[in-house]
């Protein structure tokens, strides 16, 4: 039996874990790597590529693209995929919606579940005017991206003239969002479907609680609550496999990000369970192709 993990990295340490579960089970692994793929219409058929996989579904590892014209060639290849029929968990919807902050942003909102104040514009002015709107104390983030990097704090006004009309010059899109006190720390809660498996804490000496950051991971206690925001959060972007970043304020819980792609490395030093393998299980039980 063969089964599909698409990865940009073949060899990125939680891509090997969950092969080394696969061929527990009895799969051999290939794995589609976005960049080396040479797409050739009517000439070799593009389905041949998947034709002895069961079954027919890939494991999405992430597809490994900038914010150039290259992230939408490979949601394309993404979209071609599930186009002859191969399930991909995550889709390339999810991809789509969770890699993108802005419709992460708009979804939570559009859905009722609680989120920060966020504004997100291509005017340099209309940014340094969101300065004020945002409370005077505000963080930029990369409009694609992940593990906190490019995220900036803007609490004062000529640091955040400096930073914008900086980056205008580049043609970014300015996403911006009200910092909240969190008090160092944040909540990284995993979904697989209709179940939240494990959590943890993300504990940090600053405000920038990513674990590529620095950031400790400390046991979490499960709370009823956090299942059901953490489980909604996923549903509602889409996503099967998610990540769902959380915290806690003094108004109550606020969902900062779903993640499609979530490590688990650091989450499965403070659990019990076996996260690979409750991933490759719910792949394989939900790996038939939707009619």
């Amino acid at each position: 039996m063969h089964s599909m993990i698409i990865t940009p990295n073949p060899t990125d340490s939680e891509v090997q874990i969950l092969s080394e579960e696969f061929k527990k089970l009895g799969y051999e692994v290939q794995y589609f790597i976005p960049s080396k793929f040479v797409a050739k219409i009517n000439i070799n058929h593009f389905k041949k590529e998947f034709e002895n996989l069961e079954p027919r579904a890939a494991l999405v590892r992430g597809f490994g693209a900038a914010p150039t014209q290259k992230i939408f060639f490979r949601l394309d290849l993404l979209n071609a995929i599930e186009e002859y029929g191969v399930k991909l968990i995550n889709s390339r919807e999810s991809l789509e919606i969770a890699s993108d902050k802005f419709l992460t942003s708009l979804y939570l909102e559009k859905n009722n579940i609680p989120t920060p104040k966020t504004i997100i514009c291509e005017s340099p002015d209309d940014a340094i005017a969101s300065f004020d709107e945002l409370g005077g104390d505000m963080v930029l983030k990369p409009l694609y991206g992940s593990k906190g990097i490019g995220v900036t704090r803007i609490n004062d006004r000529a640091f955040a003239e400096n930073v914008i009309y900086g980056l205008s010059r580049l043609n970014e899109i300015f996403y911006l969002q009200e910092f909240i006190e969190h008090y160092n720390r944040d909540i990284r809660i995993l979904v697989l479907g209709d179940k939240a498996i494990a959590g943890m804490y993300r504990v940090s000496d600053s405000w920038k609680t990513n674990i590529h950051a620095g950031a400790t991971m400390e046991p979490l206690k499960m709370t009823t609550e956090l299942e059901r925001l953490a489980i909604k959060a996923a549903k509602i972007t889409k996503t099967e496999i998610a990540g769902v970043d959380i915290i806690e304020t003094e108004k109550g819980l606020l969902v900062l990000e779903v993640n499609s792609i979530p490590g688990f490395t650091a989450l499965q030093k403070v659990t019990d369970i076996n996260i690979a393998e409750e991933m490759i299980n719910y792949f394989l039980k939900n790996a038939e192709t939707k009619k």
